[in-house]
Formats: C-alpha cells, sequence, structure tokens
C-alpha cells in the first residue's frame, strides 16, 4: 500500500469528521424560533394586563361618577323634603332632576355590576396569558442552555481535530497535499474515494483491471476515469 495516500485518506477522514461537526453546529437550536414566541407570548401578556387595567380604570371612573350622582340626589331629595322650595315651577325642576339622576344611578350601578364580571373574566385571561409566558421563558433559557453546551463540545472537539489536522498534514509530501487542497476546491470534501468490489464507491464506476493492480502494488496515484478523484484501496 501507498503510506502517502493512506496518510492522506486519513486526512481527508480528519475533513470529513470537521465537516459533519460544521454541519452539527450550524444545526444547533439556538433558541431564535423560541425567542419570537416568547415575544409574542409578551405582547399577549402586556395587551392581557393593558385590557385588564382599563376595566379597572373604567370601574373606578363609575364609582367616583356613582357617588357623584348619589350625593346630588340626596341634596335634591333632602330639598324637595324639607318644605323650604314652595314654587311649583321650581318643584317640578327639582323631581325631574331627581328622576334623571335616578336613570344615571341605575346606568351607573348595571355598568358597574357590569365591569365587575368582565374584571374577573381578564383577571384569569391575564393570569393566563402570564403563565404561558413564563412557561415560554422557561423553554427558552433550557433551549439556550442546551445550546451553549453542545455549541461549547462541538468548539472543543474542532479544536482538537484542527490540531490533528495540522499533524496530520505536515506528515503529507507537500506537492501531494496542495493537490488534494485543490481537488477540494473542484470536488468539495470527498476527494479520495475508496475501491468497494472494483467500483469506486463516489460515483459506482468499475475500475480498469489495469487500475486495479497498479492500486495494489501502490506505485502511482490512479484517479477515476469518471469523476476524477483519487482511489484509495485498502489493504485488507
Amino acid at each position: 500500500m501507498d503510506e502517502r495516500l493512506n496518510a492522506l485518506y486519513e486526512l481527508q477522514k480528519i475533513d470529513l469528521e470537521l465537516a459533519k461537526l460544521q454541519k452539527m453546529r450550524g444545526a444547533l437550536d439556538d433558541g431564535s424560533a423560541k425567542k419570537e414566541e416568547v415575544s409574542a407570548s409578551l405582547r399577549s401578556a402586556d395587551e392581557a394586563e393593558k385590557l385588564l387595567r382599563d376595566a379597572a380604570s373604567e370601574m373606578q371612573d363609575k364609582d367616583l361618577n356613582l357617588k357623584s350622582v348619589e350625593t346630588k340626589r340626596k341634596t335634591f331629595k333632602e330639598r324637595l323634603y324639607a318644605g323650604k322650595v314652595t314654587n311649583p315651577k321650581e318643584l317640578s325642576s327639582m323631581e325631574k332632576e331627581i328622576d334623571q339622576l335616578g336613570r344615571q344611578k341605575d346606568t351607573l350601578e348595571e355598568r358597574i355590576l357590569e365591569l365587575m364580571d368582565i374584571i374577573e373574566e381578564r383577571k384569569k385571561e391575564s393570569a393566563a396569558a402570564r403563565a404561558v409566558l413564563e412557561s415560554k421563558e422557561k423553554e427558552h433559557e433550557a433551549i439556550v442552555q442546551k445550546y451553549n453546551q453542545d455549541l461549547s463540545e462541538l468548539t472543543a472537539k474542532t479544536k482538537a481535530l484542527i490540531a490533528e489536522r495540522e499533524k496530520a498534514a505536515d506528515a503529507i509530501d507537500p506537492a501531494l497535499l496542495k493537490r488534494y487542497e485543490t481537488m477540494r476546491t473542484r470536488l468539495g470534501i470527498l476527494v479520495i474515494s475508496k475501491v468497494e468490489d472494483g467500483y469506486c464507491s463516489a460515483c459506482r464506476t468499475s475500475i480498469p483491471g489495469a487500475d486495479l493492480r497498479d492500486l495494489k502494488t501502490g506505485k502511482e496515484i490512479i484517479t477515476c476515469e469518471n469523476c476524477g478523484r483519487i482511489l484509495y484501496l485498502e489493504n485488507k
């Protein structure tokens, strides 16, 4: 077996592993998608809380209005029943005012009862939205934690492989290494193709008998006549 080719094949195995690690790194979930879910949940929670605050604010206003109406109505009633107002026109005006204030009071009380139900419902909606947000935040935190851990492991493995590659490359004939690197720009990561059962494993082309004999002797570098990759015959 040509030891030069064997060393080059081992180098390619390292390059293939580096490419695999790079692909794994690119496939890592950094939590971006989950972060979008967190943002959407935050908007929903904020909107639910705003609706709750709006209802509570309206409730406060209606309570104040009701107190004001009740005070005015009570004042008019006291004046009416005190007997101090004797003018029929003024009495009629006071009675109309009392009736109008009574209708306002009924309307306000009805709305306050509605708001009580609305506030109760919106409290539940706000709590549910906040629970969803907290759940999404925990999920995002877990994903980011795993991402950082996996990234750290892949980075360490990549660093170790790069050091191993440098050492392996130093042991290869410079001319052969240059040829290998040049072919990588054209063929991609797989430059050396193993011969399996007389076929190029990369393109499944049958290898001529003469080339097979030369591969067995290891006297020269043989390339596949179809795909152009360097052929490697493993010594079994």
